[in-house]
Order: C-alpha cells, then structure tokens, then sequence
C-alpha cells in the first residue's frame, strides 16, 4: 500500500486520515492472506478502492446467511466474545453450557477461521478510524436492499466500544429492522432506545419461569416443558425456517422461547 492509495481511500470516504492510516490498510489487507481466493480479492478491493460493491462490502465484514432465516447475520467467536456467556457455559443447566455455536458445523475448522476474521476485523475496527469508517459503510451498503438483520448467530457484544460501533450500524440503517439476542444487558443499554432494534435478553437457565429484565426476552425449553411466551415455530419444526414468521424482531413480542438444539 502507498500514500496515493491511501489518499485516495481517505478522500472517498470523505474523511482526512494520517500517515498511520497506511498501516491499518495494511494490516486490514493480512486478515485476508488466508483467505479463498475470492473472499481475498473481494475483501481487498473493499479496501483499496479498487472496486466497492455489496460484493465486495460482504465479502470485508463477512455477512453470512442462510434459506431458513430473511435476514443477513453475522457470526463471531462464540466464547471470546460472550462475556457472560462464557462463564454460563461451564455450568449445567444454562442456556449456554451445550452452545450450539462451538458445535456441528460452527465447530468445524472453516467456520472458526471465518468467525475468526470476522473478529479480527472488528478489533481492528474499533482502534482505526478508517477500518472503522470502511466497516460501516460496508454494512450500510449491504443493508441497501434488506428489511432485517440478525447480530450475532455466534458471539455477543463483548465490550462498549464495539457496541458504540453497533449503535452506529443500526443508526445509519434506520430501513432496517434489527434483532440482537444478547446476555449482555448493562452493554446492551445504549441499544434499547433505538426504535428499528430488537434487544432480546437471553435467559440464564433453559427451561427458565422468568426474567426479571424489564425489556424484550427469549428463552430455550426442553420439548417436554413446552416454554414461555411465544414459540418458535421453526425450532418446533412446525415449519422450515422462519417464513412468515418475524416474531424476533417484533417489539410487540414480549418473549420468544426456542426448543433446546
């Protein structure tokens, strides 16, 4: 990278960075040395310049999605951004001890490589301005043409800068709805105001009575217990996926339980 490039990724952002900018690009462009030959070229001409389409914006932030769920989500290290959640997952009992995001195909090698650099690139994010600023308006063009977002099918918010950077993404994407189930509810604040953003608060125990939180809730049950509040229909296998179905992301859903998987 040189300081032309540089100078011309800064002014295309509409932003003044200094010298050091050379350095976060470089950095930004090592995430993806390993990475499939496309994901590379994609990632890379995000941030050069070179070419910046949705592309190119999903291939940098890693947005993945699948047939059962209408929406994009992105999926980071389950344990080293789960505060809580972490320590929830040596008990027995809790939501978290059997995580469905550390097993299965998440647990697989190229999964974990992707969640990992999708974690590094938020890391280096939160210290650069100007990975900052390419995140962002990466995320905004990829929600050019959505209605919802899921955060987080692995992970959490795991500090307040990175949920500063989540506020910001959700602000600059008010045509989107978002969910973000979370068991984060002191980090999770700044969040709740924001009108187009569902903060679901995890239960601790599955097969829990109750949460004392005053916001919106989701819960896991055993098929014998049945749960509290609305069902998932999807993980009652009532149907496939999500369909019609946006009970999640509804601020007029108090509390959505999910059948232990």
């Amino acid at each position: 990278m040189n300081m032309i490039t540089t100078n011309i990724i800064a002014t295309d952002l509409g932003m003044s960075y200094h010298v050091p900018a050379i350095l976060d690009i470089d950095k930004a462009i090592a995430l993806f040395a390993n990475s499939t030959k496309g994901i590379k070229q994609d990632a890379i001409d995000w941030i050069t310049g070179n070419k910046r389409g949705i592309k190119q914006a999903r291939a940098f932030i890693g947005l993945s999605k699948n047939n059962k769920m209408p929406a994009y989500t992105i999926a980071i290290p389950a344990r080293e951004s789960c505060p809580r959640g972490g320590k929830l997952a040596k008990v027995a009992g809790t939501v978290c001890f059997d995580c469905y995001a550390v097993k299965g195909h998440d647990g697989m090698k190229p999964a974990q490589i992707a969640k990992q650099r999708r974690w590094d690139v938020i890391q280096l994010a939160l210290v650069s301005p100007i990975i900052y600023d390419l995140w962002l308006s990466a995320f905004s063009l990829c929600m050019s043409k959505e209605s919802f977002f899921r955060w987080h099918s692995a992970g959490d918010l795991f500090s307040a800068p990175y949920v500063a950077m989540v506020h910001d993404a959700i602000s600059r994407t008010q045509w989107v709805q978002h969910w973000i189930p979370t068991k984060e509810p002191v980090l999770a604040r700044p969040l709740l105001a924001l009108v187009n953003c569902a903060v679901r608060l995890s239960d601790d125990m599955v097969n829990q009575v109750k949460n004392k939180f005053k916001g919106l809730t989701s819960g896991v049950h055993t098929p014998a217990n049945g749960g509290r509040g609305q069902a998932c229909p999807a993980s009652e296998k009532l149907q496939d996926g999500c369909q019609d179905c946006r009970a999640c992301w509804s601020h007029d859903v108090a509390h959505v339980s999910y059948k232990i998987h």
